[in-house]
């Protein structure tokens, strides 16, 4: 462990997520465009970004085999860890009352990332979070100053500070072998088995919400502890409910020094609602979702009075992000999320601030390099000399859709031209073999079973940990061979990776309800062609307004059976597959246009002048 004390000096942004360390999924992306803009290192010239060091994973257990700490001592240096004996006594100075004050441990240090090197702070909350219960003894007066300073309202089985016994046990593991009593195997262990057994009780949860709860303090007084002696102030940028507690510690305490900033990547109160019903026997389902949304937002009702959402940590958690400094959303459709989700976000200005675009550089010569990979490899791993590439590059989750990409080759199957066949989709995924989630086991079976049927289409479910790994292409490579891009995600706050491949001149399948659907409707305008109309675009709205005479009420779609739902979802991708086949280039010259509007629109789309011009501004308040 490097022990080389940091500068401090300037104000300092902090972020917290799980991706300190690495990038995980869009937060990670917006992160990384972030600190690769000149304009956002001028104006933020320290970053911290904070995760849990390690986070619970099945039935309130943790796995320390997970922890963050590897991750920065492989990509970075660590300048202290609460975990290890002997630390910098500036560092030790500065961070080990607030470890004491809240029964926590601290790894902090730097690495680099795009632009220049990153503060980060790792935070161990194993002895102070277990399942549902909370062993934080400051954590009921939070609570209370939340609620009625805030308005906020949350209940959480707080059972006061850890015994001194096992505080002296904790320290004495932490000198030894470096682990807190809370993270070690042997509690964990025992916990998992006397939750099997039934001899305790662990009801699913909302770890993200509890979470930040218990960070909020310990992660406040750190940041405090960290700024250098100019004075110069911070600023919290919230984006979801596991960092929005950490802006609320802020508004409490924060005075002059502390700007929050709650500038909203998803809702998540409204994506759970929407992946398993607010009822039980509910379906998936976003066009039910919107459906009600849309209607009850027109006769001025909150999400609470329409879904049984009032307990929910995240709900209550999400609902006082308008008292931030400063409130945005990525997107129109989050925008309206939380206008629904809490009437004081309808009381004041939301800043829409769209994300970027990542255009995959791509000439013709390059495409049919890359298809020449890619194809081979379809070639010698399923026997098929490909005339057509699908591809969906999506994570294992229910909002995804990953089923409605199966569904559209059951109708591509059907409508597309015999030259066209053979066709592949390449279902990029994850999964972990020893505990597949019943989202992914059902979606095997389904490929299965449309597999076995020979229908011309073949779908190569990947698992994306070890693909494509050891092979001559790169992801890149993929994204300019596809012919047709597959996103037909039931809730997507914005939605980057369903245009990945657009500059390479493929057909972009979108979801209605993608956030990212207003931002390229109104590029599309700006070129000159309705969004309906431009060659490579797709919108799969299995959520459009409804056109039935007289209209369902609200009543109605909240009672609209699976099969309904169900119906409705077959007739929209069958449409979605009709207009695939429409756009299909029929010639060269025809993909040599589709390549050159994919790259136009793609153009339209970068992240330098939203960085500069908007985000922040909007982030420093300049």
């Amino acid at each position: 462990m490097r022990t080389r004390d940091p500068e401090w000096e300037g104000p300092l942004l902090v972020h917290v997520s799980y991706e300190a360390t690495r990038t995980l999924g869009g937060v990670g992306v917006v992160l990384s465009q972030l600190l690769a803009s000149p304009a956002f290192r001028e104006g933020c010239r320290r970053t911290l970004l904070v995760s849990p060091l390690v986070r619970p994973c099945g039935l309130g257990s943790y796995a320390l085999s997970e922890s963050l700490e590897r991750d920065l001592e492989a990509s970075g240096e660590v300048l202290y860890s609460g975990l290890r004996r002997h630390n910098p006594p500036e560092l030790a100075r500065r961070l080990r009352p607030v470890e004491e004050r809240y029964d926590v441990s601290f790894v902090y240090g730097r690495r680099e990332a795009p632009g220049g090197p990153v503060e980060v702070l790792l935070v161990d909350l194993t002895d102070v979070l277990r399942g549902h219960r909370v062993r934080l003894g400051t954590m009921p007066s939070f609570l209370r100053r939340m609620r009625t300073r805030l308005g906020i309202d949350i209940q959480l089985d707080c059972r006061g500070a850890r015994s001194p016994p096992w505080r002296l046990a904790s320290r004495a593991l932490r000198s030894l072998f470096g682990e807190r009593l809370g993270g070690s195997e042997l509690v964990n262990g025992l916990h998992r088995k006397a939750v099997h057994h039934g001899l305790r009780h662990a009801p699913p949860l909302d770890h993200d919400a509890m979470m930040g709860l218990v960070m909020a303090e310990p992660v406040f007084d750190a940041v405090e502890a960290l700024r250098p002696e100019d004075g110069s102030g911070a600023v919290i940028l919230a984006q979801e409910h596991l960092s929005l507690p950490l802006a609320y510690k802020a508004r409490l305490d924060g005075g002059g020094w502390c700007r929050t900033v709650f500038y909203a990547g998803e809702v998540r109160t409204p994506r759970v609602v929407v992946e398993y019903g607010a009822r039980p026997g509910q379906v998936a389902s976003d066009n039910r979702y919107y459906q009600v949304q849309r209607m009850a937002l027109a006769q001025g009702r909150t999400m609470d009075e329409v879904f049984p959402v009032g307990s929910w940590t995240s709900f209550q958690v999400l609902r006082g992000g308008h008292q931030c400094d400063a409130v945005g959303a990525v997107s129109e459709s989050v925008a309206d999320e939380l206008r629904f989700l809490d009437r004081g976000f309808r009381a004041r200005p939301l800043t829409v601030i769209p994300h970027g675009h990542r255009a995959v550089e791509t000439s013709w010569e390059a495409r049919d390099d890359s298809r020449v990979k890619v194809l081979r490899h379809v070639k010698e791993h399923w026997g098929m000399d490909c005339q057509l590439l699908l591809t969906r590059i999506s994570r294992d989750e229910v909002c995804k859709g990953l089923s409605r990409d199966v569904t559209v080759c059951e109708y591509l199957a059907e409508l597309l031209p015999k030259e066209r066949l053979p066709a592949v989709l390449l279902l990029v995924t994850e999964w972990w073999e020893k505990d597949l989630s019943p989202n992914i086991r059902a979606l095997m079976a389904r490929v299965e079973a449309f597999n076995a049927r020979r229908t011309g289409i073949h779908i190569a479910l990947i698992n994306q940990p070890t693909w494509p790994a050891g092979l001559d292409f790169t992801r890149d490579d993929l994204l300019r061979a596809t012919d047709v891009s597959l996103g037909q995600s039931m809730y997507e706050s914005f939605g980057l990776a369903q245009l990945e491949a657009l500059s390479g001149g493929a057909i972009c399948v979108i979801s209605g309800v993608s956030g990212a659907r207003p931002t390229v409707r109104a590029l599309c305008e700006r070129l000159g062609t309705p969004e309906a109309a431009y060659p490579n675009l797709v919108v799969a709205d299995y959520a459009a307004e409804e056109t039935r005479v007289p209209p369902r009420t609200l009543e109605e779609w909240m009672a609209l059976s699976g099969e309904e739902l169900h119906a409705l979802e077959r007739r929209t991708a069958e449409s979605v597959a009709r207009r695939v086949v429409e756009r299909l280039p029929r010639d060269e010259r025809a993909a040599r246009e589709l390549l050159e509007t994919g790259r136009r629109l793609a153009g339209q789309m970068q992240w330098d002048p939203l960085i500069r011009e908007q985000l922040i501004p909007f982030i420093t308040g300049t």
